[in-house]
């Protein structure tokens, strides 16, 4: 056989492997045919959608780029442009996003839905706050010209439904409110949903009927928040719905919320997966109230949202900032959470109830921490997901390994760790000696989480976004979190916790500096009675939280009445 012969055998045997899924193989084969075809446009197409595949994203790149230079080809063109745009978004990389910015068009990426993902781009993680910046002035101008376009695509909710942005708006440190509104009636505009009308609804005559409506009501963090509430509200006040999604993920909380509907009497609703089904079955239990416990986390259920569903419509800190959408009535908050001036930020009218909005069960832990685990030193943990890891946080992290030689700090990887290596390659620009010192660990079951927390001197509150059920969690040992909050109610939880705890003199911090000393300060010290008291403080006022039961009820008693 020739070259072109063997090259071909090599390329049909890739196409095999790939449609099977078999990539680390179908790679090897497009490698060995390349090798034959160096300028083949399909061969460098295929082995791209191959690297993509396997997130060598770098490679990917490379070889799309190579296919750019080539003459002709032009429908391979147009399929390498759709994925070297989806390379720059797993990269997260809005320079290269905004450089390609005017060959962003329905023509070159086939239909309406693709044009509007990309347009409406925004990355999850950033280098550095000139890349924030590029970022949210291309957002903004691109949300603009959609608003005035007559042009604007149209899609249908229940087969061409985006991914809203507005999810990873709220880690980069700026003010959303302008920017949420703009895009609700944007949002509005594409799927031709018109405002509504507040539902005139009769009350129901004996009991209030409230509804609670999540994704996350399975393993996740909104179930730990929020499944107290739905056990302990009184049924002879409230007639509870529970609202699942048709995209929630099984696991065993997920079983305990079904197995539980008679014991604590409300009605779980497993909602399909038709857009206008949701709608209708919603719109049909004539509610009272309809919570939503965290709106901009769910592509699934967000655009539900734009819709009056019920009498009255409200959310919470599931995901903690303003929705910008005037059909959601009310913000349940706390005075805990709240600084001066809070009603700026919010579209809903605020709720400010006096405990934290959540009831959360202790947690059970079978293989506890012995004391010599719970009094290590100069163990330092941040972890959170590293998204939220602001490029402002990197001093703090630099300062600590520092001045603190003997420091160890830990951060969780994320599951495809497409985020960890850019945070490390972020890292290394600004911390090179002390580096090594940096640690990851992969992500934890909830019984491995909390004895890492227990066995860090200190735990680290990332700026911007700070802590929220990891903090509570990590109460069970009481290992200190330092936390240096804004006015803006997403960094205060951790504060907020510490005041429902009743700690006059909690790590809460102003300025890095200060943050940094108090934190070495704490991983230095023997902190195991420190730790005791915090738990206890826990135990008392943050777990079981009974008070607030009773306050959620009449709170929404008012509301209501």
């Amino acid at each position: 056989m020739n070259n072109f012969e063997i090259s071909k055998k090599y390329f049909l045997e890739g196409i095999e492997l790939y449609s099977n899924q078999h990539y680390n193989e179908a790679k090897l084969k497009f490698e060995e045919s390349l090798k034959l075809e160096p300028n083949r446009p399909s061969i460098l197409l295929n082995l791209s959608k191959t690297y993509f595949k396997l997130h060598d994203y770098e490679k990917a790149e490379e070889k799309l780029e190579k296919l750019f230079l080539l003459v002709g080809f032009k429908e391979e063109k147009k399929e390498a442009f759709k994925l070297i745009l989806e390379v720059y978004t797993k990269q997260n990389n809005i320079n290269k996003i905004v450089l390609n910015k005017n060959r962003i068009s329905i023509s070159n990426l086939d239909n309406k839905l693709n044009y509007l993902k990309h347009t409406l781009f925004y990355p999850s993680f950033f280098n550095s706050n000139e890349e924030i910046d590029i970022a949210r002035d291309n957002i903004n101008e691109n949300i603009n010209h959609l608003l005035n376009s007559k042009d604007c695509p149209k899609l249908n909710l229940e087969n061409e439904m985006l991914n809203p942005v507005n999810f990873w708006l709220t880690y980069d440190g700026k003010s959303n409110i302008e920017t949420y509104k703009k895009l609700v009636k944007l949002y509005k505009k594409i799927y031709q949903i018109n405002d509504e009308q507040n539902l005139d609804a009769n009350k129901s005559k004996d009991k209030i009927k409230i509804a609670f409506i999540s994704e996350f009501f399975t393993n996740h963090s909104i179930m730990k928040w929020f499944k107290g509430i739905i056990y302990k509200l009184d049924k002879q006040k409230f007639e509870v719905f529970v609202f699942h999604s048709d995209k929630t993920k099984r696991g065993n909380r997920f079983e305990e919320i079904k197995r539980n509907e008679l014991i604590f009497k409300y009605e779980n609703i497993f909602l399909p997966e038709s857009f206008f089904e949701k709608k209708k079955i919603i719109q049909d239990k004539n509610l009272d109230i309809l919570f939503y416990t965290d709106i901009h986390m769910s592509t699934n259920l967000y655009f539900l949202t734009l819709y009056k569903l019920a009498r009255y419509q409200v959310t919470t800190l599931g995901h903690p900032e303003t929705t910008g959408n005037k059909e959601i009535d009310y913000f349940l908050s706390s005075k805990l959470l709240e600084t001066d001036n809070y009603e700026k930020r919010y579209t809903e009218k605020v709720i400010l109830s006096e405990s934290l909005p959540l009831y959360f069960y202790k947690p059970e832990i079978k293989s506890k921490l012995d004391k010599n685990e719970l009094t290590e030193k100069n163990i330092y943990s941040c972890p959170q997901a590293i998204f939220k890891m602001h490029p402002n946080f990197d001093l703090a992290i630099k300062k600590i390994l520092h001045r603190d030689k003997k420091a160890q700090i830990y951060f969780v990887k994320d599951k495809s760790e497409i985020l960890y290596k850019q945070f490390i390659n972020r890292l290394k620009k600004s911390i090179s000696s002390d580096f090594d010192r940096i640690k990851f660990i992969k992500p934890n079951n909830v019984e491995e989480f909390i004895n890492h927390c227990g066995r860090a001197s200190v735990l680290l509150d990332p700026f911007i976004f700070g802590s929220a059920t990891s903090f509570i969690e990590s109460m069970f040992y009481g290992t200190p979190t330092i936390s240096m909050p804004n006015e803006n109610m997403k960094s205060r939880i951790v504060t907020g916790a510490y005041k429902q705890m009743k700690i006059n003199d909690a790590p809460i911090k102003t300025n890095i500096d200060d943050y940094v000393d108090h934190a070495i300060e704490i991983a230095n010290s023997n902190n195991y009675d420190l730790k005791n008291y915090f738990s206890g403080q826990a135990d008392k006022f943050i777990f079981n939280n009974d008070n607030f039961i009773k306050e959620f009820e009449n709170l929404f008693l008012e509301i209501v009445n």
